[in-house]
């Protein structure tokens, strides 16, 4: 168990150096590549190493299969990641997540949504893009939400927009006018979100 921990994190540490030394490079292998299991681990892994903006990935995994198949990779995808991100921090990593926390100035507003409902308050938050969802995954691990919960909050929450991330990806090149049409509606459905987290706070 001891050395666990530093495996963990040397390996974690390569694989972000690596992806910041050849993002292009990564990014032309998954548009080209076709084998299917390869391309959901590739997926895997991007969501649970954010150093490539998902958005591009899930993208192109609406250009490659569709906005069924696509958006149903991306929720799956993203979803198993934060559940490892979950696990890994709530066993081994305990005071590395505390420390990345304190980053974050408005964590008490967050707070008072998940001692009020932890299932509502994580599918509020994957709802909202702009709330980090590394902040989410660790936070909910360091208190003492029930792994269960987490995930089926986040499996819901992460559905709107990952299946309009396939959707733009899968129109971007074909259909403009639906691409704007569809980022429309979907600023209006998050400004909605929006409201109703500023009430709840």
């Amino acid at each position: 168990m001891k050395l666990l921990k530093p495996v963990l994190f040397s390996v974690y540490g390569l694989l972000i150096i690596a992806l910041l030394m050849n993002k292009e490079q990564f990014l032309l292998w998954i548009q080209y590549n076709n084998n299917f299991i390869i391309l959901f681990s590739a997926a895997v892994m991007l969501a649970f190493i954010p150093v490539i903006p998902y958005g591009i990935v899930a993208g192109i995994m609406g250009l490659k299969y569709g906005p069924f198949i696509g958006g149903t990779i991306n929720v799956l995808s993203s979803t198993i990641a934060a559940a490892l991100l979950f696990l890994l921090v709530r066993f081994l990593f305990q005071e590395q997540g505390l420390s990345y926390l304190k980053k974050f100035k408005k964590m008490e507003q967050f707070t008072g949504l998940m001692e009020r409902n932890a299932f509502f308050a994580v599918l509020i938050a994957r709802l909202i893009p702009f709330v980090p969802a590394a902040f989410v995954n660790i936070y909910s691990a360091i208190s003492r939400m029930r792994f269960v919960t987490f995930i089926v909050a986040t499996f819901v929450g992460k559905i709107p927009v990952m299946f309009v991330f396939a959707i733009v990806g899968n129109q971007f090149l074909s259909n403009i006018s639906n691409v704007l049409w569809i980022t429309l509606f979907y600023m209006i459905f998050l400004f909605l979100v929006y409201l109703v987290y500023r009430r709840l706070q």
